[in-house]
């Protein structure tokens, strides 16, 4: 047997002066004991970077404070792991990198885990919510009431196109959302997409000039490859005043070798940017560049379009600059 350190006798001062030189995992098992405890380690007044799930046939909830992070998993308790999860009992769950089981006095769910970690780790609007194949035995009515503060929304591609919409249509008001794969077969539906208010829209799929005009997202990161004239025609698009309160869009151009400059650039006045500028941006937005060219919309607000040729793709970083 361990030995015990009787620290809840010692002066409150002290206890937190112990508190502080733990890490947070074991600062939330400290925090489950009692209300006092729990009261002590939430006026530590540490704060999540982040809160990350990840929907399976099993739920793990990943935390990150500081240069710590940890994950809590939740198992089905039935041997059959098709049996519909119900989230509103309580579950048996994991932890790592403590690697251990972990059951309380009282029934824990993983609404309490969530609501726990948000009270004390001060996190409430942070949530990033991905959904993977066999997130299908969950009650989505029982997620979207549990998971009411979404901030960054990933589907997988292996994920069923009807789990797919009815995830799309379940959870709604996001910041960020990144779709793997199309599951509308409807042009329409996809494009209600784009044109949705977001921060940041991701769409691994295939995709049209049309509905990168209609992209009302800050950032856009486009991964399926587009032809060199579709993306001088959305430049020219721009210029004339399109895509209002887009700052970056990152898109490919399969076979660089295929790329000419002349047909990229075709039509649009640009000039060079120069080598400290080039420079300055790479190392703003963590990015590589050959060669970038600045261009200008018609009402003087510039931008810069940064290519990249590696491994075969020519990848096209463009910045506006307001």
């Amino acid at each position: 047997m361990e030995p015990t350190f009787p620290l809840f006798r010692l002066p409150e001062n002290v206890i937190v002066q112990v508190l502080q030189n733990m890490n947070p995992d074991r600062l939330f098992f400290i925090s489950l004991v009692l209300s006092k405890t729990k009261s002590l380690v939430t006026s530590l007044g540490l704060r999540a970077r982040n809160v990350r799930i990840y929907i399976s046939n099993e739920i793990a909830l990943y935390v990150s404070i500081g240069r710590f992070a940890w994950n809590f998993i939740f198992s089905n308790n039935s041997n059959n792991q098709n049996a519909e999860f119900d989230i509103t009992l309580p579950i048996s769950a994991s932890t790592l990198p403590l690697r251990k089981d972990f059951q309380l006095s009282t029934p824990f769910t993983f609404s309490d885990c969530l609501d726990h970690i948000g009270t004390v780790f001060c996190c409430t609007n942070l949530l990033a919510v991905a959904f993977e194949p066999g997130s299908e035995q969950f009650k989505m009515e029982s997620l979207k009431t549990m998971l009411k503060n979404i901030n960054c929304l990933t589907i997988s591609e292996r994920v069923t196109h009807i789990q797919s919409k009815q995830i799309l249509k379940s959870f709604k008001d996001l910041n960020e959302l990144t779709l793997e794969s199309n599951p509308f077969e409807d042009t329409c539906e996809v494009q209600k997409l784009f044109i949705q208010n977001l921060k940041v829209i991701r769409f691994n799929d295939a995709y049209s000039l049309d509905d990168m005009l209609l992209a009302n997202s800050v950032r856009v990161d486009l991964c399926h490859p587009i032809s060199q004239k579709q993306f001088n025609q959305f430049v020219k698009h721009w210029i004339r005043g399109s895509n209002p309160r887009l700052q970056r869009m990152s898109l490919s151009i399969v076979d660089s070798n295929s790329v000419s400059r002349e047909v990229l650039l075709k039509g649009i006045q640009c000039v060079d940017v120069t080598e400290e500028k080039q420079q300055e941006i790479c190392r703003k937005h963590r990015i590589l560049s050959d060669y970038m060219v600045q261009i200008r919309r018609k009402d003087g607000t510039p931008a810069v379009i940064a290519t990249k040729d590696y491994e075969n793709i020519f990848y096209i970083s463009f910045f506006v600059f307001y």
